[in-house]
């Protein structure tokens, strides 16, 4: 900081213009670090989210299996955002969507007896920028996930 002298002797302060870039350079590279940063956690939290909504649904459909004693599907399309959850022989279907930016990695059809058992055991991977997430149908039924 600089201070000179007024024609009138009073003394005025502030700052040059080199203190003034410098400050905003430094500024600017910090919001960009903070930016990115936030940007990475935000697509992990997508992946998350898409990953555990997916085994949410599938549980769902193994439940509506039961309850209903008809058996249910829940078809995946690869790197697509879409699904859907269907009764089979009709009577109910559901369309729905991952968290944007999340899609899925293969095609794959989960289905589920009049019972809730799975006619197999399966896996389907959720992916974005963030990695990849799996969510597991066990030959007995038990539905688990996972997130790196």
């Amino acid at each position: 900081m600089r201070r000179s002298r007024s024609p009138a002797g009073l003394r005025s302060a502030g700052f040059s213009l080199l203190e003034v870039v410098v400050t905003l350079s430094v500024v600017a590279i910090l919001m960009t670090l903070a930016f990115t940063r936030w940007q990475a956690y935000t697509a992990r939290q997508r992946l998350l989210f898409g990953t555990a909504q997916v085994a949410t649904d599938l549980r769902q459909a193994q439940e509506r299996a039961k309850a209903e004693r008809a058996a249910y599907t829940v078809t995946f399309t690869a790197a697509s955002a879409a699904y859907t959850i269907a009764r089979t022989g009709g009577g109910f279907t559901e369309n729905t969507r991952l968290p944007d930016g999340i899609t899925a990695g293969a095609n794959e059809v989960f289905t589920f007896s009049p019972f809730g058992r799975p006619d197999a055991a399966r896996s389907i991977a959720i992916q974005n920028t963030a990695g990849t997430g799996t969510t597991s149908v066990s030959a007995m039924g038990g539905i688990t996930y996972q997130v790196p």
